[in-house]
């Protein structure tokens, strides 16, 4: 563990002198320097200091001597951007002798070197944990000066939520103070713009074929499909979110909805009605009185010839709906169906006769609660609209690296060290600060979920047909479990050695020298410790607990698996100083696999428990499947890299189904590591990264939030795009993240029948609030639901070797343009507005605009959004006729007209000729 360094005393000897001196008192200037001096350093730091972070190069071409530097310093793939930190003091001066402070700052890129100066050390911690410790060189801050600090970071920074809030100052003592003006989740005054005009400045390579979202990129991408669009002008009226395997619109006006919606229900819980109600109120579709629309719900199977779970017949006429479902699920459904017919515009319905069942049984949603904590209120708002577009899985991720996120008794240490960030080098009270969280437990980067909050939970989406499937993430991305059994360990190995060594995740023997996908050197838990199985054998039962008192039986079990690798050990790098300059240099003994020097693990493959430390994550993938099953959990799951070593999952694994979450890029091999876990008997839920990660952008905007390794953007659209059977077709839709095409080949027919489902994913390294959950996941959750539960025409099936490509032409890209068309404008004029009365802060378009002439071209993604323009005074609604040189930029409202889009500047060159 890095510790703090050893500070100097502060020299005050000539401050004291002058403050006793009469004489010295008098001199202009004088009073107000001692009062200054009066307080610390670290303390008008904190109060007086303005930051700002800006990119400065991604590029690597412009300056070769920066692919150099970044070779030298061990910086991936010898590929790193550079940025700049900038100290703005607006209080009295930092003097030169004042350097008992430490500045802490997050980055999450590895900051490799500080080029610009040598007033201070530059040090990364753990994490994306950095710190700059000031030097002998050090020559104070005056009064209004700005002291910019130019950083080598590896890999580029596209995004400004690349950068993050809360840098804190630390004094002498150890006391951590936050710098005010960045302690916010608005990085607006702290992320200066990346500079779109300058490609060195948002480029990350020279080949780099993406287009920026501009006004007139926009508008272009908008109109693509107008011809098609305007052909399906009242086509939404009709149109259901996921839509049905069949609706027939009936003769006769719509149905009025004045006095509500009354639900009477037979075969349906008690639980369920209740939510159906608690979604009709929400909408203002609540029963009033004996006038209200009677809809009955029943269930009855044997009228359905498929008896499908989850299958429905809705039959709405001007009298009164009939629901009949297969099953309770099949009830719910339908209700929920209703309910997208209606329009809240006019409180009206079509009369409609709708025959339907799920694609697949699994259609499901991932929150990463562990990076950034996400409150109860949020996880329950997101599992209500799970249920009104019939997702029925909802995949908590309750661990990671950052953050133990749920009450295990008997454990207190989770919750209490785990759950907790703070400035506590030694992690005895708290985990180290990360991803912005800065020194203090008042922000999303702390919290947990009580015994009490995760029995609500659990309770809540089974009366809305959702299971919740728990994950606890491990060996790897396990930081917050070893901290945490650590802090536990030291507390009571005086007292009580065997509790304390219990449950202890790590061989202490063990030297290994790594590096983790999150840049940590001591995240992982040893799988050949038998205490590794004593903590995952309670934490099993406590969770089971958990859901017996609940009600709701614990069907599945997510262990996690991913990533327990070594990155310097990857060919992004080589024993340094090498001379290869496209490897970043590293020393040898920085190349270790994981659990390498582990006597614990040396004694097991001695022994022959297990052929080589490769096989070591499937060990611990086969231990935890027998605890699994023997707690009576009929499913595991892992995510694909957890079982990567598993060769035929039935026999090697003792749990009675198992599924694996794919989710590498598909441009990346993503389609043929799915096609190799079903050869190996795992069923698959495609959650692959370039088109279900919802931390991606939602558009090549430098403003957008998002990481952006498996994708520069993934909108609605594209979401709305993917085929989870032929994944193989998008290489002839999209291009990779560089905007170049790829090429994929298809499985054989039988692959399909190993798909259990889909899965949309919002993992939360930058998504602190939640507002920014539903932000990153809203509407792109509607374009999830739709693939989860219906085939599109445009869906190809699935032909042994074909191979797809930009060049290719398998797909009906007119039948898909043609039912985006009906999609987006259901979204636009019926369901976003649904999202406003659900008090969702869903992602406002920013619109598209050219200036033709005289006028001004407008365009969304969805139609039925208003649109407002800034005269340089005020914001007005735009209307036909507003003259372009009147409007200096523009937004989009969101339905209900409470919020707005970012704005967008109208272009010089964003123009046609009047025609």
């Amino acid at each position: 563990m890095n510790r703090l360094p050893l500070f100097a005393s502060l020299a005050l000897s000539a401050f004291i002198a002058s403050c006793s001196d009469p004489e010295s008192a008098t001199a202009p200037g004088v009073a107000e320097h001692s009062a200054a001096a009066a307080i610390s350093a670290p303390e008008r730091i904190a109060a007086n200091f303005s930051v700002t972070q800006e990119v400065l190069t991604n590029f690597q071409g412009v300056d070769k001597s920066v692919r150099g530097l970044c070779k030298q310093a061990g910086g991936s793939g010898a590929t790193c951007s550079t940025y700049r930190i900038s100290l703005i003091n607006n209080g009295p001066a930092i003097a030169a002798n004042e350097r008992d402070w430490v500045l802490y700052f997050h980055s999450v890129r590895r900051s490799l070197a500080l080029t610009n100066s040598d007033a201070f050390t530059l040090e990364r911690v753990n994490g994306d944990l950095h710190r700059l410790i000031p030097t002998e060189q050090f020559a104070g801050i005056a009064s209004g000066e700005t002291l910019a600090l130019d950083m080598l970071a590896e890999s580029w920074m596209q995004f400004a939520s690349d950068f993050q809030p809360r840098l804190f100052v630390v004094d002498a003592e150890g006391e951590a103070r936050v710098i005010e003006s960045t302690d916010t989740d608005d990085l607006s005054d702290i992320a200066l713009p990346i500079n779109k005009n300058d490609p060195n400045n948002w480029k990350r390579a020279a080949d780099d074929a993406n287009v920026l979202a501009t006004a007139a990129t926009r508008f272009t991408r908008f109109t693509a499909d107008d011809a098609i669009a305007s052909a399906e002008d009242q086509s939404w009226r009709g149109r259901i979110i996921p839509q049905p395997l069949s609706t027939e619109i009936l003769a006769g006006a719509p149905v009025a909805l004045g006095a509500g919606v009354a639900l009477e229900a037979t075969g349906l819980a008690e639980g369920s009605v209740s939510a159906l109600e608690q979604r009709l109120s929400q909408l203002g579709l609540a029963a009033k009185g004996d006038d209200a629309y009677p809809v009955q719900i029943a269930v009855d199977k044997s009228t359905f010839a498929d008896k499908s779970a989850g299958a429905y017949r809705l039959v709405v006429s001007a009298d009164g709906a009939q629901v009949t479902g297969a099953d309770a699920a099949g009830a719910f459904y339908g209700v929920q169906s209703l309910i997208a017919l209606v329009d809240l515009n006019s409180n009206s319905l079509p009369q409609v006769k709708v025959e339907d069942a799920p694609r697949f049984p699994h259609r499901g949603m991932f929150l990463d609660v562990g990076r950034n904590f996400h409150s109860k209120e949020v996880v329950l708002k997101l599992l209500g609209q799970m249920a009104a577009y019939k997702l029925n899985r909802f995949h908590f991720h309750l661990s990671d690296d950052e953050g133990w996120r749920l009450e295990i008794p008997g454990l207190p240490e989770l919750t209490e060290v785990g759950s907790q960030r703070c400035f506590d080098l030694a992690e005895n009270k708290c985990l180290l600060p990360q991803l912005g969280s800065g020194p203090n437990a008042d922000n999303f980067g702390s919290g947990y979920f009580s015994v009490d909050d995760y029995v609500e939970i659990l309770r809540y989406a089974a009366d809305r047909h959702i299971e919740v499937v728990p994950e606890f993430d491990m060996p790897a991305h396990a930081r917050s479990a070893v901290v945490a059994m650590e802090a536990r360990y030291r507390k009571l190995k005086d007292t009580d050695l065997a509790a304390a060594e219990a449950y202890r995740l790590i061989d202490p023997e063990d030297d290994t020298r790594y590096l983790s996908v999150q840049f940590y050197d001591d995240s992982y838990i040893n799988p050949c410790v038998d205490s590794t199985y004593n903590f995952v054998g309670k934490l099993i039962r406590e969770v089971k607990a958990m859901h017996d008192t609940a009600g709701v039986p614990l069907q599945s079990w997510h262990f996690g698996g991913d990533e327990a690798i070594n990155i310097l050990a990857s060919d992004a790098f080589e024993v340094g100083p090498g001379n290869d300059p496209e490897k970043g240099d590293t020393s040898a003994d920085k190349r270790s696999k994981p659990w390498s020097n582990s006597p614990q693990c040396q004694k097991l493959i001695a022994g022959g428990e297990v052929k080589a430390l490769d096989e070591l994550g499937e060990l611990y993938a086969k231990r935890v499947s027998k605890l699994v099953a023997e707690a009576g959990i009929p499913t595991m799951a892992a995510w694909n890299d957890g079982v990567k070593k598993i060769g035929n999952a039935s026999e090697e694994l003792a749990t009675e189904h198992n599924f694996v979450n794919s989710w590498a890029p598909l441009f990346w091999g993503g389609g043929d590591e799915s096609a190799h876990f079903a050869e190996t008997g795992f069923d698959l839920v495609q959650s692959h990264s370039d088109y279900l990660y919802f931390d991606m952008p939602q558009e090549v905007d430098p403003a957008e939030r998002g990481y952006y390794w498996a994708s520069r953007y993934t909108d609605v659209r594209k979401t709305f795009s993917y085929a989870p059977l032929n994944t193989a077709q998008q290489a002839e839709i999209y291009p990779n993240r560089d905007g170049h095409g790829w090429s994929a080949t298809s499985p054989a027919p039988e692959f399909a029948d190993s798909v259990r489902g889909i899965q949309g994913q919002l993992w939360s390294e930058v998504v602190r609030t939640d507002e920014a959950v539903e932000y990153q996941v809203f509407p792109r959750l509607l374009a999830l639901a739709e693939r989860a539960w219906h085939q599109a025409s445009w869906e190809l099936p699935l032909q042994q070797g074909q191979k797809f490509s930009a060049e290719t032409t398998f797909v009906d890209k007119q039948a898909l343009a043609r039912d985006w068309a009906g999609f987006s404008a259901a979204l636009g004029n019926k369901e976003l507005l649904k999202l406003d009365r659900a008090g969702i802060g869903y992602r406002v378009p920013v619109p598209g605009a050219l200036v033709a002439g005289d006028r001004v071209k407008t365009a969304l993604p969805y139609p039925g959004l208003a649109l407002e323009y800034f005269d340089g005074e005020q914001w007005q609604p735009l209307s036909e006729g507003i003259a372009p040189q009147a409007i200096q930029s523009l937004r989009a409202k969101s339905a209900d007209g409470q919020r707005a889009s970012r704005e967008v500047m109208l272009e010089p060159s964003a123009s046609l000729s009047a025609n």
